[in-house]
């Protein structure tokens, strides 16, 4: 059944002029004091990753990361910290880290009073480890970190080693580190989120782990409800529902900020760098609520809008409140009722189909565009809303095939898949053979 809810429900978009703080700064050391915070009495703070400082795709990360940086960190209340969650270079270079000390020390970017956190990301270490030297003598920070601002715990933990995939890319001193730092502020804290900051997701949880996650600290982490992990590497946009997880604790993708990716599927036509990738930077703005219970923002910072909702941490953070578990993404996508599929022939083997998108009450995240013939699939194209361009994201979207066979007459059938992969009810359109004038 198809239903005429307005494109983008729920999907609001708030632009913002960037006012930009001309405070002096320079590159803090670790430890932030509760009487020279500006936010009042609770956290706020914002969260990026992947700056690849030395990334030329498209502008190049010297302009998208100042830009994401004016973006988040011109909101009010001003945060308290930005944690930068790894891939802070491209490939581990000395200037490389020497250009993310003077961009994060800039003074119309960081604003005093925020304090940056940073921490080592598969592309920061260098083969074995050997460029974490430059990160402590560069950035001026240990490896890992247990901070306290505003009476809330937050933990950091680094790579070791640039390949990803090898669990031992996050050594037993980190696994040490993550454990006594948490149970530590089990106790500590008790009753209190605990904030943890690790470049490469736990696996399984939030979106893009399933490719781009490790198992390394998911028997530390499952003990604690109350840990609030954020993570990267993945670049998948925050966009997306599934960026927030909840089951043992939450898993919060954080996304990236010099281009995207999306999951990728065999097969079928589409690349995990899709059409405008390098048109996305993204961020979020976190703050502990008088409730105990925490907010999180999503932040187009490419464009300066916001994507709602919110998401929620309710308290108490035990576990008990976790609206983000076992989501089905229901109701399915729809399309409006005078939605229409055109078919346009390209050459003598070819044809065109373009259509309007479908409303979802999150995002619809792909299509799936198939040509029928003789009551069987001849072709199948799946291809993304571009939901991560927010209010660039285009109205109508067209989809070619090429080679089709001429001889019989088929029909076009589009779907709306969400990201939890409902379906919507197909738009059809019906077109004579390619062997006819």
């Amino acid at each position: 059944m198809k239903r005429t809810n307005s494109f983008c429900t729920r999907r609001q978009f708030l632009c913002n002029a960037a006012a930009v703080s001309t405070l002096a700064a320079t590159l803090p050391a670790p430890a932030l004091s509760a009487d020279k915070s500006p936010n009042g009495k609770l956290p706020r703070f914002a969260v990026i990753s992947d700056i690849h400082i030395e990334n030329n795709r498209d502008e190049g990360a010297k302009v998208k990361v100042p830009r994401a940086l004016k973006n988040l960190l011109s909101k009010t209340p001003i945060a308290d910290a930005v944690f930068v969650v790894g891939d802070l270079t491209q490939s581990a270079k000395p200037e490389e880290f020497d250009q993310v000390a003077a961009m994060f020390a800039d003074k119309t970017l960081v604003p005093e009073g925020i304090r940056p956190y940073f921490l080592l990301g598969n592309h920061d270490t260098g083969s074995g480890g050997k460029a974490i030297p430059l990160f402590t003598e560069k950035l001026k920070q240990p490896v890992h970190q247990y901070i306290e601002i505003k009476g809330y715990p937050f933990i950091t933990v680094s790579m070791n080693d640039s390949d990803w995939k090898n669990p031992n890319c996050y050594n037993e001193e980190s696994w040490l580190f993550l454990k006594e730092k948490l149970a530590d502020a089990a106790v500590k804290y008790a009753g209190k989120p605990v904030f943890v900051f690790t470049h490469v997701p736990p696996s399984k949880t939030c979106y893009g782990s399933e490719r781009w996650g490790t198992e390394v600290f998911k028997s530390v982490l499952s003990q604690y409800p109350q840990a609030v992990v954020f993570s990267g590497h993945s670049h998948l946009p925050v966009g997306d529902p599934r960026s927030i997880h909840q089951d043992k604790f939450t898993a919060i993708n954080d996304g990236s900020t010099t281009y995207s990716g999306v999951e990728a599927y065999e097969k079928l036509t589409i690349g995990i760098h899709p059409e405008n990738n390098g048109k996305v930077t993204e961020g979020l703005i976190v703050t502990v609520l008088d409730s105990g219970s925490v907010d999180i923002e999503r932040w187009d910072t490419y464009r300066n809008e916001k994507m709602l909702p919110d998401w929620t941490l309710a308290a108490p953070h035990d576990g008990s409140q976790f609206r983000y578990k076992n989501r089905s993404g229901l109701p399915a996508p729809a399309f409006a009722e005078d939605a229409k599929v055109a078919v346009t022939r390209i050459g003598e083997k070819g044809i065109a189909v373009t259509f309007p998108q479908a409303a979802d009450n999150e995002v619809v995240h792909h299509y799936l565009v198939e040509v029928v013939q003789d009551g069987k699939t001849a072709a199948l194209n799946r291809t993304f809303s571009q939901f991560y361009l927010n209010s660039d994201m285009p109205k109508t979207l067209t989809v070619r095939f090429k080679d089709l066979p001429v001889s019989l007459p088929y029909q076009i059938r589009v779907r709306a898949v969400d990201s939890f992969g409902n379906q919507s009810e197909p738009i059809s359109a019906a077109f004579l053979s390619l062997n006819l004038p």
